[in-house]
C-alpha cells in the first residue's frame, strides 16, 4: 500500500511540474501596442498667403495630361472674368463632402483615433471615417455604392504611421464652375482616382500628412504634396446647428 501511494504521489508531482513548465514556456498573450496620440483638434498651417485659393494651390504642381492642363487654363480665365459663384441647383443626388478641400481648409480638424476606426471631423457636419479593422474596399461600381466627396477609406498602422487608402470618389460634383472635384496644385479627384495618405506625428504637437494621388486619366505620374497641422491645446469641437430665430411680427415692418 505504501509503494502504491508513493508511486501515485510521484506521478502527481510529475504532472504538476510538467504543467508548470508548459505554462512557463507558453508565450504571454499578445498585447496591442498603444496607438499614437493623434486624437485631438488640429489646425492646418497656412504659410501666410492671405488667400485661400493661393494657399490651396501652394503645393508642387502635378504633371497632368494635356486636356487637364487646358481645362485648368480655361477655369482660370473664367474665374478671372468673374465666374466665381456656383449657380447649379442643389439636387438630392449631389455628392456630399470634399476631401481635398476639407484637409486644406482653415477650420480645425477633430481627429479621434480608435483601434478599429479613425474619425476626422470638421465643421458643417463633414466627417471622414477611416476603417482600420482589416476590411477591404467595397465594389465602388456596384449600384449599391453611393459615392461621396470623401471616398471610401481604409487604413493600417505601419509603426507610428497611419497609412490611408481611399477610392470611390464621385465622377462629378454639383458645381457650375468646376464639375469635377479639384486637387491642390491643379489636379482632379474623380471615380478613377486613388489616394494614399500617410499621417505621422513629427512631435506631440505637430502632425504631418502627405498625400499621393494617382489617376491615369488625370496625372502623368503620381502627384504628392504635404501639409503640417498644429495641435490646439485643450481644443474642443463645437457643434453649432442652431438656426437664427424668425423675426417677431412687430419686427417685419407689418403695421
Amino acid at each position: 500500500m505504501f509503494k502504491v501511494t508513493r508511486i501515485v504521489s510521484c506521478a502527481i508531482a510529475m504532472i504538476v511540474l510538467t504543467a508548470a513548465a508548459t505554462h512557463a514556456q507558453r508565450p504571454a498573450a499578445a498585447i496591442a501596442p498603444p496607438l499614437p496620440g493623434m486624437s485631438g483638434m488640429w489646425l492646418v498651417q497656412d504659410p501666410g498667403s492671405g488667400s485661400w485659393a493661393a494657399w490651396f494651390n501652394n503645393v508642387p504642381k502635378p504633371a497632368v495630361r494635356p486636356e487637364i492642363a487646358r481645362d485648368n487654363e480655361e477655369t482660370e480665365k473664367r474665374e478671372a472674368a468673374g465666374n466665381v459663384v456656383n449657380t447649379m441647383a442643389r439636387r438630392p443626388d449631389c455628392p456630399v463632402g470634399n476631401l481635398p478641400m476639407m484637409m486644406a481648409s482653415s477650420p480645425p480638424l477633430n481627429i479621434v483615433v480608435a483601434r478599429d476606426e479613425v474619425l476626422i471631423a470638421a465643421e458643417s457636419g463633414r466627417g471622414r471615417f477611416i476603417y482600420t479593422d482589416g476590411r477591404q474596399h467595397p465594389d465602388t461600381k456596384a449600384p449599391s455604392y453611393v459615392p461621396s466627396g470623401f471616398g471610401h477609406s481604409i487604413g493600417r498602422w505601419e509603426g507610428d504611421t497611419l497609412v490611408v487608402d481611399t477610392i470611390g470618389f464621385p465622377a462629378r460634383v454639383c458645381d457650375s464652375r468646376r464639375p469635377v472635384m479639384l486637387v491642390p496644385g491643379g489636379g482632379r479627384a474623380k471615380d478613377t482616382s486613388h489616394l494614399v495618405e500617410r499621417f505621422r506625428l513629427a512631435d506631440p504637437e505637430t502632425l504631418s500628412v502627405t498625400f499621393t494621388w494617382e489617376d491615369p486619366t488625370v496625372y502623368v505620374k503620381p502627384h504628392t504634396y504635404g501639409y503640417t497641422y498644429k495641435r490646439i491645446p485643450e481644443g474642443l469641437p463645437i457643434e453649432n446647428n442652431e438656426q437664427a430665430p424668425a423675426p417677431a411680427a412687430n419686427q417685419t415692418g407689418a403695421k
